[in-house]
């Protein structure tokens, strides 16, 4: 069973994004559990490319460390847009986060998405529009 803590966030994505949602994913350093997969998107394919999506999602750097160029800010999220599909990692610690795969129309209005994502994770109430991501 999902970790409860991460049933506000997916009930979040679920709430904005509609059936455009895909899934989610959380992972630390030693495992990963799927937290929602949409039916078409839960194949064996998927399943056996996790264990690598994960690997990968521990490595990741930020490509502006704000010791280097503060003015940014933290980073919040890394988000990569693919021909069928936006995918969101948020970085909750050295070897844990979350993978959240959208849509890719749903892209629009992402900033104010992830600001609600990122405040959910915190344990904050997320602000901003209810109109969500479309």
């Amino acid at each position: 069973m999902p970790d409860e803590r991460y049933q506000p966030l997916v009930q979040l994505i679920h709430n904005r994004a509609g059936d455009a949602f895909r899934g989610a994913v959380r992972y630390d350093a030693d495992d990963w559990e799927p937290l929602y997969l949409r039916d078409d998107v839960a194949t064996e394919n998927l399943k056996d490319a996790l264990p690598t999506i994960t690997d990968r999602a521990r490595a990741n750097e930020s490509i502006v460390p704000p010791e280097e160029y503060g003015r940014l800010g933290e980073r919040q999220a890394t988000v990569e847009l693919h021909d069928r599909a936006a995918v969101l990692h948020f970085k909750e610690s050295e070897h844990g986060g979350i993978i959240v795969s959208l849509d890719r129309d749903v892209a629009q209005g992402l900033g104010q998405f992830v600001n609600s994502c990122d405040a959910v994770l915190d344990g904050r109430e997320p602000g901003g529009s209810a109109s969500g991501l479309r």
